[in-house]
């Protein structure tokens, strides 16, 4: 009977140590997986930070060109009233014809007294 309590003993001894064995190994896969998660985590801040910033950055350029480009049609859009106000200075309908038609500008004519 004792032979077969150490032969027991022995065995369950060997199954206690390959468990410790896998206890540990899935302690360090266990710490390995949080340290990529975390590191995941911090990469996709990291991303998501400088996403922003490019964000920002984009659409206040695009803001200014849009600011100047405004100023831009602006200008042509008065030089060619000018020009067509000149070449038909001798024709006040068809100057108000043109700047309703084209520039959506309506004319409207003095109250009389």
């Amino acid at each position: 009977m004792s032979a077969a309590l150490l032969v027991a003993f022995l065995l369950g001894r060997k199954n206690v140590r390959g468990l410790k064995t896998q206890l540990q190994m899935s302690k360090e896969l266990y710490k390995k997986e949080v340290d990529a998660i975390n590191n995941a985590s911090d990469k996709k801040t990291e991303l998501q930070s400088a996403a922003n910033v490019k964000y920002k950055r984009a659409m206040e350029i695009a803001r200014q060109r849009a600011e100047e480009s405004e100023g831009v049609v602006e200008e042509v859009q008065n030089e060619r009233i000018k020009e067509l106000i000149e070449t038909n200075k001798e024709n006040p309908e068809e100057i108000d014809r043109i700047l309703s038609k084209e520039f959506g500008i309506l004319i409207m004519d003095p109250k009389e007294k």
